[in-house]
């Protein structure tokens, strides 16, 4: 790093920052950084060990540490007429390690928001720049990963008009933000105080030094000026359309396997189903999460003003900030989540949900049974030949490795079983009893469904409250079991309408079994239990190597009726 050559230009960056500033209004106005974030990243830029990928995605929780980083690495590369900086690491690195730990010793001169309710809202909107940057990364992985460190900088800067109207406007934002939501707000301080959150928030980005390579993609009306960026709004777009759907409760409406609305931002992404699938689960597995960590934080904030008074210590609240900080930095590391605390106040359900998948008696005969599941093929005898030849010589890979030594040894033992299995219907026998006694699993199913996709009977269950010859009544045509995808939900405050068996979690995916008709495995951790990350990895890398080796070896499926 070039420090000496940064300071110099640092002092003239910083002289024109104060003459954009020097115009009063709202546009002059400096909002504070984040206390935690600035204290870990002042920590990280001062050991210079440090990697600066880590840097980078410390100050990425904070957009206004982030603005000021882009900012001044900007003014000073303006000077020589190069390509703009759009990403923090090319930032961190421009800078050098002495102007980065000066821009952030200036920024904790910035007075913090002395009003409670205004600092209230200003931090909920700065929270929401951060979730959905990292949900913009995501996307922007899956949909054009050369730019995804440019989708999480743009995505970082989206909420900035709500942050500039919190502390400009004060109580009067406090009172409609109280009363409405947000697009109710928007609306009113347009109509009523002629303020247009969103045009003054692009303003006050290019007023701030904020590229445009950037700042296009948050402005409906802005154009990129290289083709190549320009998948960068959609993927920001879509990004918002999902965490807006996750906050307003809607997140089941973008379920893979639903029709989307015609102008839905994820609609117009042009990625595969298979990816959109790893996406959503990804956004996730983040966003569920996130919201534990924050009802965590709640809980015990409450427990401690409780318990004493006075204390003289940090508050969890940082604590736990800086452990999240961590985790993203090192997430190979990272602690699993807690599953026991996810919905502390939910409201007791009826035992019997109604769901879009019930549990109704068998009134067939047996013959009209067995040719509806096609059942009675498998009643002749088992198929004698694997539909697929193993290659010889072909090495035999190792287990994977997942986060959790439980989690570990469940996989590696399923992944012997299933290298050893001679057929199909002792691989699956097995297999559903290892889920439930090896795995993290209370109960497990093998599900055939009917040729017309809407009944289903389990043919093989483990596990309390499940039996065998149950027959499901498939009433949502669209539901993850009558398309036969791959469907894995960690949390829920309700039934699921999706479980076949009304769980609020559950994990589902299709077997390539050499059978006529759908087949499934179905998992869950009982009726209230929430599935934990680690009962997902296992469940997916399971599922992978099950279907790598059925083809390879005979038979059909167990029918244990």
């Amino acid at each position: 790093m070039n420090d000496e050559h940064s300071k110099t230009a640092h002092t003239a960056a910083e002289g024109k920052a104060e003459e954009t500033k020097s115009g009063g209004g709202p546009f002059s106005i400096q909002f504070p950084p984040e206390p935690t974030i600035w204290n870990e990243s002042r920590k990280l830029i001062a050991d210079r060990n440090t990697r600066v990928e880590n840097i980078a995605t410390c100050a990425g929780q904070d957009p206004v540490i982030a603005m000021e980083l882009l900012r001044i690495s900007n003014a000073m590369y303006f000077a020589g007429g190069k390509a703009p900086i759009t990403t923090l690491k090319t930032a961190i690195v421009r800078l050098g390690n002495d102007v980065v730990q000066e821009t952030l010793e200036n920024l904790k001169e910035r007075q913090p928001i002395a009003d409670e309710d205004v600092s209230h809202w200003f931090e909920i909107h700065r929270n929401k720049c951060r979730r959905l940057a990292i949900v913009a990364k995501i996307v922007g992985e899956a949909a054009s990963r050369t730019l995804s460190d440019d989708c999480e900088a743009a995505a970082l800067l989206t909420y900035v008009g709500e942050m500039l109207a919190a502390i400009h406007l004060r109580e009067v934002y406090v009172s409609l933000a109280e009363e409405h939501s947000r697009s109710g707000v928007n609306y009113r301080l347009a109509q009523d105080h002629k303020f247009d959150v969103e045009k003054m928030g692009l303003t006050y980005l290019r007023r701030q030094g904020i590229p445009e390579a950037l700042v296009f993609a948050l402005d409906r009306e802005a154009r990129p000026r290289t083709p190549d960026r320009a998948i960068m709004k959609p993927i920001c777009a879509a990004a918002s359309e999902m965490l807006d759907a996750f906050d307003l409760n809607r997140w089941e409406k973008l379920t893979p396997g639903k029709t989307l609305p015609p102008k839905s931002a994820v609609r117009m992404l042009q990625i595969s189903d298979a990816q959109y699938l790893k996406v959503y689960e990804r956004v996730s597995e983040f966003l569920f999460g996130d919201r534990q960590a924050e009802e965590r934080k709640k809980h015990q904030a409450v427990s401690e003003v409780v318990a004493s008074s006075g204390a003289a210590e940090v508050p969890t609240t940082d604590k736990e900030l800086e452990s999240e900080i961590e985790s993203l930095m090192h997430p190979a590391a990272a602690a699993e989540p807690e599953q026991d605390e996810e919905d502390l106040e939910t409201p007791e359900l009826p035992k019997q949900a109604k769901t879009s998948t019930g549990i109704k008696s068998v009134t067939e005969s047996l013959s009209e049974r067995n040719e509806m599941f096609s059942l009675d093929k498998l009643r002749q005898g088992g198929k004698k030949v694997p539909r697929v030849q193993a290659k010889p010589g072909v090495a035999k890979s190792s287990a994977p490795v997942l986060r959790t030594s439980k989690g570990t040894e469940a996989v590696s033992n399923m992944a012997s079983a299933i290298d050893t299995a001679q057929s199909s219907e002792q691989l699956l026998t097995s297999l559903l009893q290892m889920l439930v006694d090896d795995g993290p699993f209370e109960k497990s199913a093998l599900i055939v469904i009917s040729k017309d996709r809407k009944n289903a009977i389990v043919v093989a269950a483990r596990g309390p409250n499940i039996g065998n010859g149950q027959k499901l009544a498939l009433e949502d045509p669209l539901s993850p079991l009558a398309k036969c995808f791959s469907k894995v939900q960690s949390f829920g405050n309700k039934s699921s309408a999706n479980s076949p068996f009304g769980s609020k979690s559950f994990a589902l995916a299709p077997v390539d079994a050499d059978h006529d008709t759908p087949v499934a495995l179905y998992a869950d951790c009982g009726n209230d239990g929430a599935l934990s990350f680690e009962a997902r990895r296992v469940f997916r890398t399971v599922v992978d190597i099950l279907n790598q080796k059925l083809p390879q070896i005979p038979g059909g499926i167990p029918v244990e009726l």
